[in-house]
Parts: structure tokens; sequence; C-alpha cells
């Protein structure tokens, strides 16, 4: 039985910190522990035998100071327990920052979820290079979500990091505390497999710390990464860590490493709707209640367009139309009809070019410009929403489009009914199956520049679409709020990776 927080007035948390000749960034990480929105919490650094001016620093700032003599991290970490007087034990490096709600979200999880006895979040570098970053985001946004899914089938504990990490001090006395035989490496995977007999481990994916690069950067990345895995696995699979003296990564395995690590979270940021490794964009609507958008690309399209228009409006519905600015031009009545009866209009480019996210600025704000100006003449409407051609995104991309004042819109439920082949049914059927609470559907009225492409299918997947959801009890909306809530405003937030890196191969001129 998972054990209570205390309801008594006092101590709730204790942040325990420990340290080792830490004199460069123990002030730092006590500050930000000190700016928490959270009250009744203590903080007590543990002196792993500092040769330096940790201990010194850490008592002018009016924390409490206890010293290990015993060498290895699993020690600080217990005789931290053993003076702590928190319901919450949280564990940082000495070189971590934390965000001010950090113990109140820490806090707020445990109050909520009783069986969880330790929690853990993710954490990035504030002073690592590009490269170091860039494995840090693959791992925690693309690697780690899907590898904590294969552990719940697999039945295997989840993962404590130690970097930051919290845990219930009544479970981690039941289970007799930290493994003090222990002196580094695989120490937190230990605990982890010993404290998940006691309840669950979560892991707070929104949750966010910053902490220092620097084993990274004087041991090398891959070399440091090699080294937690293998300790990882050894500790999970026989409950011992291994020593590895002076090994040396092979060329072969090193640069193929950086290669696979560099290209997989680009493909996944350049491709895959919902990442936003690249900068802000919205996949789906922020609601749990039972509501969907309509959206239709690639328009206006002659009399498929025409369809979808009756097809809303018997229904009763109102969606959003990401007009290519050159089939605007094409046929302008349409768009006109668009806007008149209602529904929400996007930017979809100029002409749909599948280049489009590794232009030179110029061509790529010129694209966006006459789609937008082909379509205000039009209709009269200047767009507020982008999608882009096929959904292709690239940092220096998502930076241009959001210093024009666009929102990026891409979706969560899109099949391929752009295909002529594509039945209705199974359009219909994979739509369906796929829609949440919130999501943003894909459906295509045209087919890029194609002007007179057959949509036949798509529309009559339209028709078995619209019932089935609405049996379901969904109701429709169009982006109107969204496009309305933006006013062409640059306040999107900045992306993951830099949008600088277009300078670096020459596309941002």
């Amino acid at each position: 039985m998972v054990p209570k927080m205390g309801k008594q007035k006092g101590i709730k948390i204790s942040v325990i910190i420990p340290a080792r000749n830490e004199e460069k960034y123990i002030e730092s990480c006590i500050r930000s522990v000190k700016l928490q929105d959270f009250s009744n919490y203590e903080i007590i650094v543990v002196d792993n035998g500092s040769t330096d001016k940790t201990a010194e620093i850490a008592k002018t700032l009016g924390v409490r100071v206890i010293s290990e003599s015993g060498v290895g991290l699993p020690r600080a970490r217990e005789k931290g327990r053993g003076i702590a007087r928190g319901d919450l034990l949280v564990y940082l490096d000495a070189d971590m920052k934390i965000p001010p709600l950090y113990l109140s979200r820490i806090f707020e999880h445990f109050e909520k979820h009783e069986n969880v006895v330790a929690v853990s979040n993710p954490f990035f570098f504030y002073d690592g290079n590009w490269g170091i970053n860039l494995l840090a985001r693959f791992f925690f946004k693309i690697f780690f979500p899907i590898y904590c899914k294969l552990l719940k089938i697999l039945k295997i504990p989840g993962v404590l990091f130690g970097a930051n990490f919290a845990i219930r001090r009544k479970a981690l006395e039941k289970i007799g505390g930290f493994n003090k035989s222990i002196k580094f490496y695989g120490e937190d995977t230990d605990i982890s497999k010993r404290i998940s007999k006691e309840g669950d481990i979560d892991f707070i994916n929104n949750l966010s710390t910053f902490t220092s690069a620097r084993r990274y950067t004087e041991q090398g990345i891959f070399k440091t990464t090699f080294v937690y895995f293998v300790n990882y696995f050894f500790m999970l699979f026989f409950s011992h860590p291994i020593a590895l003296p002076n090994f040396r990564l092979s060329p072969v395995f090193k640069y193929g490493t950086i290669s696979v690590s560099i290209a997989m979270p680009l493909i996944y940021g350049l491709v895959y709707p919902k990442s936003e490794i690249f900068g802000h964009v919205i996949h789906g609507l922020n609601s749990h209640r039972k509501v969907v958008a309509l959206t239709f690309d690639d328009g206006p399209n002659g009399k498929y367009t025409e369809q979808v228009l009756d097809i809303l409006k018997r229904e009763d519905i109102k969606g959003t139309f990401f007009l290519i600015g050159k089939n605007v031009e094409v046929y302008p009545n349409i768009a006109r009809e668009i806007v008149k009866q209602g529904h929400c209009l996007g930017n979809h480019s100029y002409t749909h070019p599948w280049l489009l996210p590794i232009m030179r600025k110029k061509a790529l704000v010129d694209e966006i410009d006459k789609a937008e100006a082909a379509i205000y003449n039009a209709t009269g409407v200047r767009p507020i929403l982008f999608r882009p051609p096929h959904g292709l995104r690239t940092p220096w991309m998502i930076s241009t489009i959001h210093k024009m004042g666009y929102k990026v819109i891409t979706w969560d439920d899109m099949t391929t009914d752009y295909f002529a082949r594509s039945k209705p049914k199974k359009i219909a059927k994979r739509i369906i199956s796929r829609v949440r609470p919130g999501s943003i559907i894909v459906l295509h009225d045209g087919l890029n520049l194609n002007h007179g492409a057959n949509r036949a299918n798509m529309i009559e997947a339209l028709k078995i679409i619209i019932p089935a959801l609405k049996e379901k009890g969904y109701k429709f909306v169009s982006l109107k709020n969204i496009a309305l809530d933006s006013k062409r405003s640059n306040s999107e937030p900045e992306p993951l990776f830099s949008a600088n890196w277009g300078l670096l191969i020459g596309i941002d001129k």
C-alpha cells in the first residue's frame, strides 16, 4: 500500500542537493530553489568531501549544510534522507536550475496520484553546444516517450533520472534507502527498480529543468551517453553496474551514431505534423470536449469545392479552407463563396512547392505574400492561419512565418484521401478511427495546382464522416477563434532548434 503524505503543517518537501566541489554551480542551483512559488520546504546541501568553497557558499545562502565524507553519490543522498523532515524528497544535482513552479507542480502531482511513489522529468542544458542540445531534444521529445510506452507493455519499471527526481520519503524508507555500495553510474536505475515495488513511477513530460552539459563536453557526447546506457541496462537486467575504464569508441560507431542522432530528429521535425521541435505549431484544438475541426487543403477546385460547400451548408457546419493562391486566381468566385458562407480561410502558399521549407527567406516570404494578396483581392480577407504545403517544416521557415504574424496549423487526423485510388469507405474509416476530442481533420478538395482534379472519392467520404461523428456526439467548429485570437502578433515561443541554422547553410538570405 502506498503511504500518503501527512496533512500537518510544516515541512512538506525536503530539497536535497548532494555536492562535491561544486563552487561554480551551487549558488545558482540554490537560488533557483529559493525562487519557488511553493511554501513549506527546506533545502539541504550534502557536502560530499569537497575541497573547494562549496560548503562555505551554501552556508552564506542560509541553507542547511551537512557533511558526508564517504565517497559516492548514493551515500550523500542517503545522508540527506536521514535528516530530512519533508514528506517528499526532491533530489537535485548541484548544477541544476529549476523553474519557480517546480516544487508546486511536483507536490500537486503526488497529491493527485496517491499510487505514485516517485517522479522524474526531462532536463535540458543551459551551457551545451548544438550537438549536445540536439541529443537532449531527441532523447526527451522523441525517444523517451516511445520507450516509456514500451516499458509499460513489457511491465518493466519506469525510469528515474538522477539529475532530478522526487520520491515519497516513507516509500524510500520502506525499501531501505539508497544502495551505498554503488559509486555513481547505475544508482538511479537501482532506486527505480526497488521503489517500483511500492508504487508507480511517473514521468512529467511538461515540466522541464536545466542543467550543465559539463560531463558531456569533458568526456565527449557519445562516450558519456554510451556509458550511461550500458550501465542502465546492466543495472536493469543484472542488478549491478559495469566499469568501463579508458575505453574508446570506434570511428564507425561514433560517426554512425552522430549521423543517426542528427538525422532522426531532423526528419521527425520536418515531417511529423505534431512535432514542435522546430517551433510552435497548432495541431489540435485546446479542448477536452467532443469538438473537431474540418479543414480542407489545396482549393479552390471548381465543382468539388462547391460540393464540399453544399455538404457543409446542409449539415450546418463551418469549416476552414487552406487556399493555394494560384488556385484562388483561377476560381475567385468560389473563394468569395467560402467567405460568404461563414467559413474560415487559411494561407496554403501561392504555388504549393515541395521545396518551400528550404527556400531562401526572400522566396519563402514571396510565396506567402503572393498567396495572401490573391486571397485578399478575391475575398477582402487577409488570412491569419498558415498551413505548410505537405506539412513540411524547418526551423527557419517556422521562425519566418511567425515573424510574418501567422499561426502555423498542422493536424492530428489525416489519411490518403488525395490519392485517386483511395476508396470513400476506407478514407472515412481511417478518419473516424483516429478522431479524438479536439482533433484537426484534413481533407483535400483540391490537388496541388491540378485544376479540376477529381475529388469524388473525398466527397463521398465526407458524406460518411460527418454523420458518423455526429452520431458519436462530436460537434464541428472552424479555426476562426484561433485566427481571431492571434491578431497577427509576433508572440510565438522560440523554436527548440535555432532558426539561425538556416544561416549556416546559406538559406536565410
